[in-house]
Formats: C-alpha cells, sequence, structure tokens
C-alpha cells in the first residue's frame, strides 16, 4: 500500500523586516530559511503581517480575474525564456496555466503584463502589482545582495 506524503511549502516571517540588518543574527537566519527554501522547494510562503488583509485578499481576487480572460489575451504574455509568459492548453495537463511575469525586478515588464489585460489600465490591479514588486525586490536585492547587470 503506497503512502501519500504531506508536502508543506516552508513559511518565513518578515514581520519585523525593520530589524533585518546585515551581519546580524536575525539577518543571517532569515538569509539561510529563504536560500535553503528555494533550494529545497523552489519558493516560501512570506509571512509579512504589515501587508493590509485587504491587499493580500485583492492579490488572489485578481488572481483569479486574469485567469478568466480569453485565451486570446493570455497567450499576448509571452516570453523568449523557456517556461515563461502564458503556458496552458496542455493535452496532459487540461487544468494547468501559468502566467508569468519574464523579468519581475523590471518595473517596465510589469506594466507591460499590466497592459495585456488592461489596455486602458487598471490603476488598483497596478498597485497590488507594485506590493508584489516591492516585497520581491526586497528578497532578492536586499537580503542576498544580488545586482542586476544592465
Amino acid at each position: 500500500m503506497a503512502s501519500t506524503k504531506v508536502v508543506k511549502v516552508p513559511t518565513i516571517d518578515f514581520s519585523n523586516y525593520e530589524e533585518l540588518k546585515p551581519n546580524t543574527p536575525l539577518w543571517e537566519s532569515t538569509k539561510i530559511q529563504v536560500f535553503e527554501a528555494f533550494q529545497e522547494y523552489g519558493c516560501f510562503e512570506a509571512i509579512y503581517d504589515k501587508v493590509p488583509k485587504e491587499i493580500r485578499e485583492e492579490t488572489f481576487d485578481m488572481s483569479k480575474e486574469i485567469f478568466e480572460f480569453p485565451l486570446e489575451t493570455k497567450v499576448k504574455n509571452i516570453s523568449e525564456k523557456p517556461m515563461h509568459g502564458y503556458m496552458g492548453m496542455i493535452p496532459q495537463l487540461p487544468l494547468y496555466e501559468s502566467l508569468c511575469i519574464s523579468d519581475l525586478l523590471n518595473p517596465q515588464s510589469l506594466q507591460n503584463f499590466a497592459n495585456i489585460f488592461w489596455p486602458q489600465g487598471n490603476q488598483h490591479f497596478w498597485y497590488v502589482l507594485l506590493h508584489c514588486f516591492y516585497l520581491f525586490y526586497f528578497l532578492i536585492i536586499i537580503i542576498f545582495k544580488f545586482e542586476k547587470k544592465r
């Protein structure tokens, strides 16, 4: 009889991000947690209570809204990078769809993504997207000290 193993995505608490100063024990332990989560799972759940509940809920609601757009709109999200852009309509995975923003740390890429779905603009979506951008920016640029080469 096969056993089912439940995999839980790790959670990392960023509620005290103001205290994340380089070379402190909190900084180092958080860096290790993020690195290990990415290495083992490819993702993690970020706990950050400073983002208002409304913004979190709107983020998920808008994600649902984007996937309700017609296929003709979603396929406009293209990328030169493999596994980026729109992925869906895969016969072996009929319920699978994904939309990826190719250069998440570039605000122009975020704007281009938003314009696919709302060519006339959607300020609220843009606001929510920028919140996510700054969280990712903090994680990748600040914590890991990566510098984007231009």
